[in-house]
């Protein structure tokens, strides 16, 4: 065994490998970065010094999509199907299925150690399903969406995003046929989040127009980063954050740095990004390794991602929930007193003299309708003058009044006085 690993292992300091266009792959595992190539893997960690070792693999191509688990890393062919497990120096494949060739642009994640591939394009169309690796018989199934729940439309190019056991899905294209039979591709500005434990979609919104359609075309660059989504496209950097509905722009950033890279690779573990860049005049790749401040510099424009959005149907039934919610608020209130000086009124008869309690039964009594003055004016002695019972009345009125704003909890008068509507020279008195 050890003469083995010496046969294959060659260690090169000082010397950085080149890579021929479209005949590598590469990734991170732990604090190593990773490049294949037809016959060999180049370890490294920071591009000072490389390991190279023989992996005796035979690959069809190097197309392949990567997605990290905490000890192993999975290799799912772009297009779909055919998935590979790399740990301990070792390929292996799991999978009895073929490539698809239905998933291309798909956004690919793992979660409870199954490996999930959504939307897509392939075969002449795009998709909106969801599909996951069944490792009990080494297939692909499908992830069914609960038969309530509206889904989004089918799409490819997706900002995705997962978050404890939620996927969140971003924008994305759709294909298109224009009157010149044309094949196009639309531009969706649509959020969604999918719980994936009840299998349920839910609406969020429409991302902001700060938010390029440009950055949703196959030219991004687009790769994990923070636990976000760092995007180069067009000379600019943005990095997103759907669950918390962040959008973060990089304004100074080396447009040099940003020139020719073909992809990027950020290794959280050792907080360094690997970034091939297509050589000048030439056919080949080189790799170049830099920090994060390095490479994004340190000034940041921070905007919201998306705007929530409202139907018209799920508008009007908000206004129509705030008018009930007002009419029977109103009503209450009016109710509220007259009930609470109903319930109190054995303890409201004790602190009233026999005059007074006497109005104020008329008043319940007649409620909700007003009492005139004359009629309660009996109350009072008849020998008395008019004004005189007037006075009486008004000064009756006004100790009612502070016993029942007691009671009542009521910073302003319970009993009300207006005019009679056929004869404005009388006066009525209501419970309010």
């Amino acid at each position: 065994m050890l003469f083995l690993k010496l046969f294959f292992l060659t260690i090169f300091s000082g010397s950085t490998p080149e890579f021929s266009n479209n005949s590598f792959f590469s990734f991170h595992a732990k604090e190593f970065f990773y490049t294949v190539d037809s016959d060999s893997v180049y370890v490294t960690k920071n591009g000072e010094s490389y390991e190279k070792w023989a992996h005796q693999m035979h690959w069809p191509h190097f197309d392949f999509e990567v997605i990290n688990r905490s000890n192993e890393t999975l290799l799912l062919t772009k297009g779909g199907g055919v998935l590979y497990r790399f740990k301990d120096r070792s390929f292996e494949r799991l999978d009895k299925s073929f490539e698809h060739r239905n998933k291309y642009r798909s956004y690919d994640f793992t979660f409870e150690n199954k490996t999930f591939s959504y939307g897509g394009y392939g075969l002449f169309n795009v998709y909106s399903n969801l599909t996951f690796f069944n490792e009990l018989n080494q297939e692909w199934s499908e992830y069914f969406f609960h038969p309530n729940s509206k889904s989004p439309s089918p799409r490819q190019l997706v900002i995705g995003q997962l978050e404890d056991s939620v996927l969140y899905v971003a924008g994305g294209t759709n294909k298109r046929v224009n009157e010149q039979l044309e094949l196009n591709f639309n531009f969706l500005d649509d959020v969604w989040k999918l719980n994936l434990k009840t299998h349920f979609w839910t609406y969020l919104g429409t991302l902001n127009s700060v938010f390029s359609k440009d950055i949703f075309s196959p030219s991004t660059i687009k790769g994990p980063y923070n636990g976000g989504t760092l995007m180069i496209f067009n000379g600019r950097v943005f990095w997103s954050d759907v669950s918390n509905n962040i959008l973060k722009e990089f304004t100074n950033v080396n447009p040099l740095l940003l020139e020719n890279i073909k992809f990027f690779d950020f290794n959280p573990t050792t907080n360094l990004f690997m970034l091939s860049k297509r050589m000048h005049h030439s056919q080949v790749s080189r790799f170049i390794f830099m920090t994060p401040s390095g490479l994004l510099g340190d000034s940041v424009v921070q905007h919201q991602l998306y705007s929530k959005d409202y139907s018209a149907r799920h508008l009007l039934f908000l206004i129509l929930l705030v008018v009930i919610i007002i009419v029977v608020y109103l009503k209450t209130k009016s109710k509220s007193n007259y009930s609470v000086i109903l319930t109190n009124s054995n303890k409201i008869k004790k602190e009233l003299s026999f005059e007074d309690f006497s109005i104020l039964e008329q008043l319940l009594n007649e409620h909700p309708r007003a009492v005139d003055f004359p009629s309660i004016l009996n109350f009072f002695e008849p020998n008395l003058s008019y004004e005189s019972r007037v006075k009486k009345l008004r000064l009756s009125i006004s100790r009612i009044d502070k016993i029942l704003m007691t009671y009542t909890n009521s910073k302003t008068p319970i009993l009300k006085f207006r005019q009679n509507k056929n004869d404005r020279r009388v006066k009525e008195v209501y419970v309010n």
